[in-house]
């Protein structure tokens, strides 16, 4: 299994995310826009992985927020993508997950966290575009679990889809 652990959009969040792709997309912003039920900000990326992990996602202990902020392009990559404010809480999430994965012996790719959700893949933004000119909605989330998902190719692209999630602050199994 090609796996991957995340926070997924919610609610107004969700909607936040795809209003901007339409702002985009009348800027004349192309490539391939993700689908809004495959938007995700990656937390820790496993890749092949023989069995499901969801058993050491660690419990949000405490709730906190993420902040649609700016939009940004990975240019290496030619993504384009949506980033958040700054956010202690998300930090010591990503530092907690990263070490129960660590000491249990599951690989991830260790680069450094750079919170984002990729918007547009194979991005192509043209010259009298000014990205930076459009407005990114305003948009809050309370993450109060993290989830683990498997990457599937599909015939229009990848399909993520979630096959776990950590004990959910305050839910008791």
């Amino acid at each position: 299994m090609r796996l991957f652990v995340a926070l997924k959009p919610e609610g107004a969040f969700l909607s936040a995310l795809s209003e901007l792709q339409v702002r985009l997309r009348r800027a004349g912003v192309t490539g391939r826009y993700l689908d809004a039920e495959n938007l995700h900000m990656t937390l820790a990326f496993i890749g092949e992985w023989p069995e499901d992990v969801t058993d050491l996602l660690p419990e949000v202990k405490t709730p906190f927020l993420i902040e649609l902020s700016h939009i940004g392009i990975f240019p290496s990559a030619e993504v384009l993508c949506a980033g958040v404010r700054p956010s202690e809480g998300l930090d010591n999430t990503v530092r907690r997950l990263r070490h129960v994965l660590a000491d249990a012996g599951v690989p991830f790719d260790r680069k450094a966290f750079t919170p984002h959700i990729t918007l547009v893949r194979g991005v192509n933004v043209p010259a009298k575009a000014d990205i930076s000119a459009i407005p990114v909605p305003p948009a809050v989330m309370t993450v109060n679990s993290i989830s683990l998902f498997r990457s599937d190719r599909g015939k229009n692209g990848m399909v993520y889809t979630e096959i776990g999630r950590s004990l959910e602050f305050g839910v008791r199994s």
